[in-house]
């Protein structure tokens, strides 16, 4: 297991960090989001590892500004969302009166979450592990699950070139992240079993074009086919699982 980041650090620099920086941060803010979309499909790969959620009580770890939150709400999902970055929460409020919807979001940290025991279904956290403990979280995640619920992740690796690359450029993120080895992944968490789906190998070499507004059936179709290409090779290799750019990951509850 890895040194987990320094927990203080890490709050102080959400808590006042904006917009994420850097060419591939704008992905996440709209700019060449079809194409981005094309290449890893986290959105649709994403909805298959979460199931049906629509009556169930679902918390989403470090909701953030809260997209995410209000997608599930709408989908049916009794969603809570929780963060220790208040000014990331103060926006989801006016975001989800846009959508139409009520949305819960509470302050508060991923290694004492406050809520009570056996609460949640299903619990979600995209990027969410490289910024904590990871034995401390997932005894919490343990805790507020009800028999049998499922853990489902999202979580950037540490070993894609380009990525690493893009994070060598990043500034201030010292003792904030530690990003995930597959094998950490590879791993029955909640001991009803697992499902580990990576994404982003050959593909990932699109993301900077979308970040720089790239988009168009062209590129869109050649990032289904290094999609395609990617697929055959996880089925594979070992080492392009652990070099992917993202994992999925899905841990169930005992029964």
């Amino acid at each position: 297991m890895k040194q987990p980041p320094n927990h203080d650090k890490t709050k102080e620099f959400y808590v006042r960090e904006g917009p994420p920086d850097g060419a591939l941060g704008r992905l996440a803010h709209g700019r060449g989001l079809g194409l981005r979309r094309a290449v890893l499909g986290l959105e649709g790969l994403r909805d298959g590892m979460l199931g049906g959620i629509a009556g169930k009580t679902l918390l989403e770890l470090g909701a953030g500004y809260g997209e995410e939150l209000i997608g599930f709400t709408l989908r049916g999902a009794r969603a809570v969302g929780v963060d220790f970055a208040f000014t990331r929460l103060s926006q989801i409020p006016r975001k989800a009166e846009e959508a139409g919807i009520g949305v819960a979001a509470v302050a508060g940290d991923c290694h004492r979450l406050p809520f009570p025991d056996r609460s949640f279904d299903i619990v979600y956290g995209s990027a969410i592990l490289a910024h904590l403990d990871r034995e401390r979280a997932l005894a919490e995640v343990q805790r507020v699950l009800v028999t049998g619920g499922r853990l489902v992740l999202i979580e950037p690796l540490d070993r894609h070139p380009l990525l690493k690359l893009y994070r060598r450029s990043l500034k201030n993120r010292e003792d904030v992240v530690s990003y995930l080895d597959y094998a950490e992944l590879d791993a029955d968490r909640l001991g009803g079993g697992y499902d580990l789906r990576p994404a982003g190998l050959t593909s990932a070499a699109l993301l900077p074009l979308a970040a720089a507004g790239v988009d168009g059936a062209f590129w869109r179709g050649t990032a289904r086919l290094l999609n395609r290409l990617d697929a055959l090779l996880f089925t594979k290799s070992l080492w392009a699982r652990r070099h992917a750019w993202v994992c999925l990951a899905r841990y169930r509850g005992k029964p």
